[in-house]
């Protein structure tokens, strides 16, 4: 068993974390762990429950084929019944439950995987013929051990924490159902900073590492994993000198958040008095507590579309279970400004089969244009937005605005929304700006809605043509260009030009140096992951408008992101006192 091994990948998401590893491949379709002595028998009546489901399907298809094609198709099935019950096939998953106390899906795995290298091995024409039935019952069955559930989600269920789930690529359909209170860790094969499942469990506080290639494959289940979401390191079974050493660091990192903790009820303002807003994104509303724990002053960015995410396999989500969602979530916060961003979804969030992996999202379809598409659905989430309006300071944010135009269509149809609802509040209705068409008109929208909110993400990604979800480029999504920070300069000038209220949203608002420099740009409020409201109050302190602006416009004229990166070296060494802040700043 593999000990004391390092890895090293990219920390997305800062954080000390230990626990038993749970490894999951192919966007959860399989994960594997080790059974405690009391789950040995649930897993062996999951299986049985399975074999027993399979049968039945299979002896209604063979009856179905004999009756409309003819028997001699119809053996095709009755041989596969007869795997069933071959002693090589579904006694050997159980043999291996019981034996090395591994769950079910892993077990049928691994006696799918021998029978198959035992086909090729004989070398016999038939036997090879013979594997495509093996795999076609071997799925059956699998699928037929969770129907309609995600395994990864019921197994974290089961298990006892902490946990660390190790995965290939999760998604964040998945991601949103796990139970963050026994996964303490998340390490992934590939990712990237701005991939929304990092953006969500960075909001939850939960250390990630991405980017490690083959984690997957070295990290066996149930092994003692350590993750450091700052430095990317990854080890695996410390000794036990180690493991202090790291129970001692993530002391220190909550010792450090402790202090960071004083200036919860503090404005955040620059060293020369400038006052910053600074707002909270959230992507669960039952995490709003970690909202208030922080100190935010309203939730600057709330994703509905994770709603999306944790709805029935219809991909539906009715307007009741909306308006709860939204009134909860307005009362939590009231008096505070509570903007709600509607779904940012394109056609893979809307339709079952892409649900289950159909197709990808076509171009350009999601947001604004998604909604207004899906006209119902917008209809019915402005509805269910409206009637929970009354129970705090409610905003709409229209997201993937790229022209005037679009806001103003989207206006319409809310106003003629509005008309049909009795009593209606007046809501604010702002759009967001993160394409760079946007960015270019947007004092022409500004006229259009109430407020704009700077989507830094995929403006980045839109500018350089960089898919920020694809590992292979990550090193080529750099917000320092001096082009977007030309695009994000015409953005702040506009924004002041119309006396809009404008913010910034992305993730350039959770890094302590990024917001120097938006502020040196003309920013003066922004949204961010919980976790960073602290530090990022802390490193304003640091910061001179006067100064910051001066290097802002050093900044617009310089060749590369390397110079802007070095123009900043200064502005980082006096953010980072005492290296508090410096894991925050090298991200």
């Amino acid at each position: 068993m593999t000990r004391n091994l390092r890895l090293v990948g990219r920390g997305v998401a800062a954080g000390t974390a230990i626990g038993r590893a749970v490894v999951a491949v192919r966007d959860a379709g399989q994960v594997r762990y080790r059974l405690s002595a009391s789950g040995v028998d649930r897993e062996r009546q999951r299986l049985k429950a399975a074999r027993t489901e399979t049968r039945l399907q299979l002896e209604e298809i063979s009856t179905r084929v004999s009756r409309t094609v003819g028997q001699a198709q119809a053996a095709i099935f009755a041989a596969q019944l007869l795997m069933l019950d071959d002693p090589m096939f579904t006694a050997r998953v159980d043999a291996l439950i019981r034996t090395e106390r591994i769950n079910a899906d892993w077990a049928l795995d691994r006696a799918l995987g021998e029978l198959r290298d035992v086909f090729t091995r004989e070398g016999d024409a038939w036997l090879r013929e013979r594997a495509g039935d093996l795999a076609d019952v071997g799925g059956r069955l699998q699928r037929n051990l969770r129907p309609g559930r995600d395994p990864l989600v019921d197994f974290v269920r089961e298990l006892d924490g902490p946990l660390i789930v190790i995965a290939d690529e999760l998604s964040p359909s998945i991601a949103a159902q796990l139970d963050w209170t026994k996964v303490r860790g998340l390490v992934c094969d590939v990712g990237s900073p701005t991939h929304h499942t990092v953006i969500l469990v960075r909001s939850l506080g939960i250390p990630a590492v991405v980017g490690l290639g083959s984690a997957t494959q070295i990290i066996l289940p149930g092994q003692t994993v350590a993750v450091d979401g700052a430095t990317g390191e990854v080890v695996i079974e410390p000794g036990d000198e180690a493991l202090t050493r790291w129970r001692q660091r993530a002391s220190v990192a909550e010792a450090a958040h402790k202090k960071l903790d004083e200036l919860r009820a503090v404005p955040a303002e620059t060293a020369d008095g400038v006052r910053i807003r600074l707002d909270a994104n959230l992507e669960i509303a039952e995490e709003v507590a970690r909202v208030n724990d922080v100190g935010a002053e309203g939730i600057g960015l709330y994703r509905s579309e994770f709603l999306l995410d944790r709805a029935p396999a219809s991909g539906a989500v009715d307007e009741a279970t909306q308006t709860e969602t939204y009134r909860r979530l307005l009362a939590a916060m009231a008096p505070r400004p509570v903007t709600v961003r509607t779904f940012d979804a394109g056609e893979e969030r809307w339709e079952a089969t892409a649900r289950a992996g159909g197709h990808r999202e076509r171009f350009g379809l999601r947001g604004v244009r998604a909604a207004l598409h899906h006209d119902d659905r917008f209809r019915g989430q402005i509805r269910a937005l409206l009637s929970a309006a009354s129970s705090g300071h409610l905003r709409i944010l229209l997201p993937f605005v790229t022209s005037a135009a679009e806001a103003r269509h989207a206006r319409a149809l809310i106003a003629d929304i509005v008309r049909e609802i009795p009593g209606a509040p007046t809501v604010a209705i702002g759009a967001m700006i993160e394409v760079p068409a946007a960015a270019l008109m947007a004092e022409h929208i500004a006229s259009e809605v109430d407020f704009l909110s700077v989507g830094t993400n995929d403006l980045i990604q839109y500018t350089l043509v960089i898919d920020r979800t694809d590992e292979r480029l990550s090193g080529h999504y750099e917000p320092l260009e001096p082009s977007v920070l030309r695009l994000l300069r015409m953005i702040a000038s506009a924004g002041r030009r119309s006396g809009k209220d404008l913010s910034v949203c992305g993730e350039m608002a959770a890094d302590p140096l990024m917001v120097a420099l938006l502020v040196g740009l003309g920013f003066r409020a922004f949204s961010m992951t919980p976790a960073a409201i602290p530090v990022v109050k802390r490193a304003l302190r640091a910061v001179d408008t006067r100064q910051v602006a001066r290097l802002a416009r050093e900044a617009l004229v310089a060749g590369s992101a390397e110079d802007v990166h070095a123009l900043l070296a200064p502005l980082a060494a006096a953010m980072s006192e005492e290296g508090q802040t410096a894991s925050w700043i090298n991200r």
